[in-house]
């Protein structure tokens, strides 16, 4: 008896660490959506947008090496419509060697300013010196190949005449073609970022939202809390989290649009999504104050919708592990038919060029994002040796 007990007991181990993993995963996922539109709709309040509120807007562009975009990019910021004599425009340039500079210096408008960095500091040191220097309430955060809408600007001003608002987010979607004319881009991106949208909407509901798409959001300038010297591709999280730290809320307008083009290469989407990941895992030991329950639904959204998915991948691995152990110690069949299901839809998010089925690319994007995770922790753990930034490969290059 006493070795049928041993024999047993490693199993029940196993299987109780199998399926707390699984639900992890599937609680970041599925479950926690669910739950999120459940509560919003039962313990929600919006923010009324006023339409006639036009305060000072600066938008900051922190740049490096962005000839080819700049001048396209001021276009789109002026041809707003938000009132011209409340907005201005910074281009914070981190030691640019091409013509970036001159382009924007001689752009033609006195709302524009130009400001280099008198050493590589990336775009947190950027951030962190340009914005003290706008002259605007309210200042705008967006990086220099992404194209507004008309009205994006202005949709999201709007709602801090709301004074418990202390920033707001627009969406980031891809555009198919090049950045002025192409139409919105159906890939596994856009599918991720409409799913994101969807839970950000319904946390600002809640409370707030607890992270922003980077390359479009707006905080109000006295709430601006300098980030930390090698802070690594994460300001759009931890802005968004001092701000809620100051007791003021994150909100989220999913009709403020604006577009990039679409990254031509997983290769590079992956090494992208390397530098977010190791730099969500930095964010991660600077918010643990977040952990606590007592920050009431702040709390509840970080855990659910960042923490458990920032770890999601050692759960992945975990379970995948469980699964495999049991398939050989159990008696019976149903974890190896698992372990034979997740063998099959690993093979077909690898095959997903030859397999006709759209699936497939989904668990392949999947399989992806979870890896550049787990490299971006390790990147993170071995020491982020700088926060300096290169401009990304795009289409046009």
């Amino acid at each position: 008896m006493a070795g049928a007990s041993m024999f047993h007991f490693p199993e029940i181990i196993l299987i109780v660490i199998f399926w707390l993993s699984v639900f992890e995963v599937a609680y970041s996922y599925l479950l926690y959506p669910q739950l999120l539109r459940f509560l919003a709709k039962r313990c929600g309040r919006s923010s009324v947008p006023d339409d006639n509120y036009f305060p000072s807007v600066a938008v900051i562009i922190p740049v490096h090496n962005e000839e080819k975009i700049i001048a396209e990019k001021l276009r789109n910021i002026f041809s707003s419509d938000y009132p011209t004599d409340k907005l201005t425009t910074w281009v914070g340039s981190d030691c640019s060697t091409d013509r970036t500079e001159e382009i924007a210096g001689q752009f033609g408008d006195p709302r524009v300013k130009v400001w280099r960095s008198p050493e590589r500091c990336g775009k947190a040191g950027i951030l962190n010196r340009v914005i003290p220097l706008a002259d605007a309430e309210i200042v705008l955060l967006t990086d220099a190949d992404i194209m507004l809408e008309p009205d994006s600007i202005r949709k999201l001003i709007r709602y801090f005449a709301d004074p418990q608002i202390g920033g707001v987010g627009g969406i980031t979607l891809q555009r198919s073609a090049d950045p002025v004319g192409g139409g919105p881009a159906k890939n596994e991106e856009t599918f991720y970022r409409g799913y994101e949208a969807g839970q950000k909407t319904l946390e600002s509901r809640l409370h707030s939202t607890i992270s922003a798409f980077g390359s479009f959001y707006a905080i109000r300038k006295s709430l601006f809390v300098p980030l930390h010297q090698n802070a690594y591709s994460n300001d759009d999280v931890m802005t968004p989290m001092n701000i809620i730290r100051q007791g003021y809320r994150m909100y989220f307008e999913p009709a403020a649009i604006s577009y990039e083009a679409i990254i031509p290469a997983m290769s590079v989407e992956f090494k992208r999504r390397v530098r977010i990941g190791a730099g969500n895992f930095q964010a991660f030991f600077r918010l643990a104050d977040f952990l606590n329950p007592a920050r009431g639904w702040p709390f509840f959204c970080y855990v659910s919708h960042k923490v458990t998915r920032w770890f999601s991948p050692i759960f992945i691995l975990l379970s995948a592990a469980c699964c495999a152990v049991l398939s050989y110690i159990s008696t019976g069949l149903f974890y190896r038919g698992l372990l034979v299901l997740g063998i099959i839809s690993v093979a077909g998010g690898l095959l997903h060029k030859i397999i006709p089925f759209r699936t497939a690319h989904h668990f392949y994007y999947f399989m992806a994002m979870n890896l550049a995770l787990i490299v971006g922790f390790f990147r993170f753990l071995f020491g982020i040796r700088s926060a300096t930034w290169s401009r990304t490969v795009r289409p046009s290059d």
